[in-house]
């Protein structure tokens, strides 16, 4: 079984997992402070502040007890939060 980068290392994986799913945390914080005073957004944004620290806790927690879905779980929560705010702002704003 492949992951990034065509290893079949675990630990790269888990590696990876945490760092992204850390790294997304004061990207969509800064999102979060900057969409909320230019578009006036705001229970939509509150997303920002959950989501992503739920996926650098699985992140990290997964990477320290090597469980590789919980790792999964964080990095997929930490991408799609981007997304799914902007969803639900373009309905929070129809």
């Amino acid at each position: 079984m492949s992951f990034f980068g065509g290893t079949d290392n675990l630990e790269l994986f888990l590696s990876r997992s945490r760092a992204m799913s850390v790294g997304s945390v004061p990207v969509c914080l800064a999102l979060m402070v900057f969409f909320i005073t230019e578009e006036g957004w705001r229970y939509s944004l509150l997303l920002c502040g959950v989501l992503p620290v739920i996926a650098a806790y699985l992140g990290v927690r997964g990477r320290s007890e090597i469980r590789a879905g919980m790792a999964a779980a964080g990095l997929g929560l930490a991408v799609a939060t981007l997304p799914l705010t902007f969803v639900l702002a373009s309905l929070e704003g129809a």
